[in-house]
Order: structure tokens, then C-alpha cells, then sequence
């Protein structure tokens, strides 16, 4: 289909069923963005959200101690020394516009939000390693896996759509050697962190230690609460040979 006839049959739609924003509900101004044919991040942002809601995401600029979650100053490991890894979190879960976009995209199937929350995982990136001694490009990319039967529930892996995002943008390799051989509980449901921990234990095995071993890895999730998936995937690796691990995650609890 030619771009003039794909931009008339967009604005059509819009008209008949006017865009509303996946936060407020408010209306979005669709005719003004109605070129589908343009795919910058701000434009994929206005077809979701409007300038309000976009705007108030509020993205961090520190890493963070997994065990404390206390800012690290100068992105350096000052607390907890005995952590081996370092939660990069790119914003936080109490706000509700993430916690929207995340809920649309982990529960109601809305892969079409991989990149939004790409293009917030990058600028996050962007800022932490402009003044870190971690270097990016000399990193792997590993996503947490979901069991068979879940990603087949889901449709998708969210955690690895994330990663594709990154992936792309840094050209960086994203090894899948990681996998998830329990089909456990989703972590949601246990009470407490104990109950986390007991349910995440030993879940994931690496298939192929030569693809980690002496690698820094960028561990890839979306929300991190207490921290017991990462923990145990962080051993994982670790007893495979891994380097240093950054725990990337879209929002921590």
C-alpha cells in the first residue's frame, strides 16, 4: 500500500476511534501523528501516551546496591561488597505510568510496547555508562528466561523483547544460554521473599558455559522486587564463568 493511502486510512480510523492515552485515558492528539510510516521513539511514544504522562517519567541516573537498594555514587559499589552483581534500574515501580506500561505489556499481550520501554532502558543506559568504567560493547546481553510453557502461554518473553531493544541499539550480541528449566510459580504469588527464594531455587541452568565464561553480562528483566530471580540467576552464571554482572531492570520495588 502506498504511504498517502496508509497515512487516509490511519487518519480514517483515528476519526472513527479516536487514540486514547494507555495512562490517563485521555484523548491523544492522533491527527497530528497520524504518519504510521515514521518510527522515531517520540513518535511510537505520542501513538501511546500523551505529552503529560510521557513527560512525567521520572528515569534514574545512579546504579543501585541490589541488597540496599541505596543510590551508588559515581555508579561505584560502596555498599554490600559481598553482592556480586549491581541493579541498574531504570526507573521505579511506584510510578503509575510504568507501572501501566508494564502491566499492558506482561499481562495483556501488548508486545507493540517492547520498544517504548526499549527507548526508556536506553536513555537510562545512556546516561549511567557516559561516566562509568563499564563499557557496553564489551558486554553480552542475557536475557531472564521464562519455562517453555509459560513463554508459550504468553505468546512472548518479555525480558528478551527488552533485550532485542539493546541488542539492536548497541550492536551487541544477546546469548539465549540461559534457561529456565522449573516451571515455577509465578514470583508474585509467594507471601514473603523466603517463599521467593524456596520457589526460584535452582530453576536455571546455563546450556553453554563457553557463551558466559569470562563475559561481563547485562542480566535483562523487567521489575525487580526482592531480588530472588536475579539472585539465583546471578549464581547461575557466575558458577559458568561470568565476569561482571549488571542486573538491567525496567522498575525496581
Amino acid at each position: 500500500m502506498f504511504p498517502f493511502l496508509i497515512k487516509a486510512k490511519n487518519v480514517f480510523l483515528d476519526i472513527l476511534f479516536p487514540p486514547i492515552c494507555l495512562n490517563c485515558q485521555k484523548y491523544l492528539n492522533a491527527l497530528a501523528d497520524a504518519d504510521l510510516t515514521r518510527t522515531n521513539a517520540k513518535n511510537t511514544f505520542n501513538k501511546i501516551l500523551c505529552d503529560s504522562c510521557y513527560s512525567s517519567i521520572k528515569i534514574n541516573n545512579t546504579l543501585f546496591c541490589p541488597v540496599c537498594r541505596a543510590r551508588l555514587a559515581n555508579n561505584e559499589k560502596i555498599c554490600h561488597f559481598n553482592s556480586p552483581y549491581l541493579l541498574a534500574a531504570a526507573t521505579n515501580y511506584d510510578d503509575p505510568v510504568i507501572q501501566n506500561l508494564i502491566h499492558y505489556f506482561k499481562y495483556k499481550g501488548l508486545e507493540n510496547l517492547s520498544p517504548i520501554l526499549g527507548e526508556i532502558l536506553i536513555k537510562y543506559l545512556e546516561d549511567i555508562f557516559r561516566n562509568s568504567k563499564f563499557i557496553i560493547h564489551n558486554s553480552i546481553l542475557v536475557p531472564i528466561p521464562l519455562h517453555f510453557w509459560r513463554e508459550k502461554q504468553r505468546g512472548f518473553n518479555q525480558s528478551k523483547l527488552l533485550a532485542k531493544n539493546i541488542a539492536n541499539h548497541y550492536n551487541i550480541p544477546l546469548v539465549e544460554n540461559l534457561k529456565r528449566i522449573k516451571n515455577t510459580d509465578p514470583q508474585a504469588k509467594s507471601k514473603n521473599s523466603e517463599e521467593r527464594i524456596k520457589n526460584i531455587s535452582g530453576c536455571f541452568e546455563v546450556k553453554n558455559s563457553e557463551s558466559i565464561a569470562g563475559k561481563n553480562v547485562i542480566l535483562i528483566d523487567d521489575v525487580f522486587t526482592s531480588g530472588a530471580t536475579m539472585d539465583e540467576a546471578v549464581k547461575i552464571l557466575k558458577k559458568n564463568g561470568a565476569k561482571k554482572i549488571i542486573a538491567l531492570i525496567m522498575a525496581k520495588v
